[in-house]
């Protein structure tokens, strides 16, 4: 067992043994190397005998716990509390300014010229990088364009079913080329049905400071839509010329010296105007020997007028709003022009009176309009083959809606009309019809060019000089019922015509086409659609034991 040897020692400078006392380290330190250290040893108890801060660190905690984390408060004097305040303002000195003048350094014409030059090489550096920027940006906004013309117009007309046999299409591209090569269409009178009406003059004043209200008929007056074989006076002239005997097998020499086509002015002008439409619609066709009978479906597009069709912006069929999707413009279009024809014309006064049209039954009381029917003689192709080289005789009902009075000639007048759609973005008609007229024309015939187009060959077709286009807004955005009219614009058909791209020689180089194509093929029953995906229209066969009035698909 180790042993100590206890000697004291004083120390005068420190606290514990003085080291520097060599008899005290041999005798005490000297045996602790031999000792081993443990670490559990509680020396702060050891070391607590020569702490004098122990009970001011004691206090502290007690005061910590007693005030929480915040400090004691401190008491002050009476005298202390008192602080003096001073409200007056300070006396500010004024500080001396001085005033120098701006040294502008003097810019030699060369050194502007080098600017320039470096500030347009920075641009064009810029325009080097990114040079397809403004390509991609265009080409984006054209592709959401063409999908959402692509959403609006891929519903069929009419379902073509699996019995159905595709014949042939016709493209776009083709239609537009085509031409008569010299020949002349020159129409004749057969007869006369209905009444004519006169124009009133005091509808031309109109304008959007004196605006007129679209009137809502008190009598209810019947409007016809009748179809051509529903039209005694085309099937009895059908019955009179044609030639049941001649059969004609596909692909055969024709056998017939002419081709007799019945048709309505609203289906020709359906085929007259095919390569600007977008819609999807259907014609049935109907082939007895040199006969051809081009008939539409009740209730099909064929009736009703579209509203910005050819727009790039056409109206959705999901629409927020349920009278702005397009079968609700469609009907409000109709109605639109049903009512401005019979508001134009002057009450109880009419030009000539006919007999009444094989359409009207007893009780109806039909709208005042006049019905003309007309043949005409497209010449054949001389540079064609076949059938194309026969001529073709059309026998067909146009539409005259008023008579002006004081004009040379006839007088003859069709009255057509547009109505505004509610768009956030453009401008209201209200604000161009009285200043920017050619801009307002122009924006319509790009949005409406179909209809338009329409509208002028149905206008030729029943021989009338003038057309008369109105103007139509509805009173408020939310109301399709009650229209205002803005103006009353009157137009010569033939340069109305030349302006929005209709040629009356391409388009019965159209109807001739088609009517050859037609009475190439055996006798039956055929459906002419639209593709409402691709720009061209397809022939279909459709078998002898099905019915040829198909219902349209809504």
């Amino acid at each position: 067992m180790t042993g100590f040897n206890v000697v004291a020692n004083f120390n005068a400078t420190g606290w514990g043994p003085d080291e520097t006392d060599a008899k005290t380290v041999e005798s005490c330190l000297g045996g602790l190397n031999k000792l081993p250290l443990e670490p559990n040893l509680k020396l702060d108890r050891q070391i607590r005998i020569c702490d004098f801060t122990f009970l001011t660190y004691q206090k502290s905690i007690r005061d910590a716990g007693r005030f929480g984390r915040q400090q004691p408060p401190v008491v002050l004097d009476e005298e202390m509390q008192f602080q003096t305040v001073d409200g007056r303002s300070l006396v500010k000195t004024k500080t001396m300014q001085h005033y120098r003048r701006k040294v502008v350094p003097k810019q030699t014409t060369q050194a502007f010229n080098q600017k320039q030059m470096e500030e347009e090489a920075m641009i064009m550096s810029a325009k080097q990088k990114h040079p397809d920027v403004r390509k991609q940006r265009m080409m984006h906004q054209r592709t959401n364009r063409s999908n959402a013309r692509h959403h609006t117009f891929n519903e069929w007309s009419i379902e073509p079913l699996p019995s159905w046999q595709l014949l042939t299409e016709i493209p776009f591209s083709q239609l537009s080329k085509l031409d008569l090569h010299g020949g002349q269409v020159v129409g004749t009178d057969v007869m006369w049905r209905g009444k004519l009406g006169v124009y009133d003059k005091r509808m031309d004043h109109i304008s959007a400071k004196a605006e007129m209200l679209l009137q809502i008929p008190t009598t209810q007056c019947d409007y016809y839509w009748t179809s051509t074989n529903d039209d005694d006076c085309i099937v009895d002239y059908l019955l009179a010329n044609g030639q049941s005997d001649s059969q004609a097998d596909e692909g055969a020499a024709p056998v017939a010296d002419k081709i007799v086509l019945g048709a309505t002015d609203q289906i020709l002008s359906v085929l007259m105007t095919a390569a600007r439409s977008k819609y999807s619609w259907h014609l049935n066709v109907t082939k007895i020997g040199n006969q051809i009978i081009v008939d539409k479906t009740n209730g099909s597009i064929v009736d009703m007028l579209t509203v910005n069709e050819t727009s790039p912006e056409p109206p959705m069929p999901d629409a927020e709003v349920k009278i702005n999707r397009p079968p609700a413009l469609g009907h409000e279009a109709v109605k639109v022009n049903q009512r401005i024809r019979q508001q134009v014309l002057v009450p109880g006064e009419l030009t000539d009176e006919f007999e009444q049209p094989p359409f009207v039954e007893e009780g109806d009381n039909p709208s005042t309009m006049a019905y003309r029917y007309r043949t005409f003689n497209i010449p054949g192709n001389n540079h064609g083959q076949g059938w194309e080289r026969v001529p073709i005789h059309v026998i067909t009902r146009g539409e005259i809606h008023a008579r002006v009075q004081g004009i040379p000639n006839a007088g003859y007048t069709y009255v057509c009309a547009l109505n505004e759609v509610p768009h956030k973005t453009h401008k209201s008609w209200r604000t161009q019809i009285e200043t920017q007229k050619g801009a307002l024309l122009a924006n319509e015939m790009r949005n409406n060019t179909a209809k338009m187009q329409r509208f002028a060959a149905c206008a030729m077709i029943s021989g009338c000089d003038t057309l008369k286009l109105a103007y139509i807004s509805r009173r408020t955005p939310s109301d399709a019922e009650h229209h205002s009219i803005l103006g009353i614009h009157t137009y010569t058909t033939e340069n109305l015509a030349v302006q929005m791209g209709l040629n009356m020689r391409n388009a019965w180089a159209v109807v001739r086409l088609i009517c050859a194509m037609i009475a190439s093929k055996p006798d039956g029953q055929y459906t002419l659609v639209k593709d409402p995906l691709k720009p061209n229209i397809r022939l279909y066969a459709v078998p002898d034991e099905e019915d040829g009035d198909f219902q349209a698909k809504e």
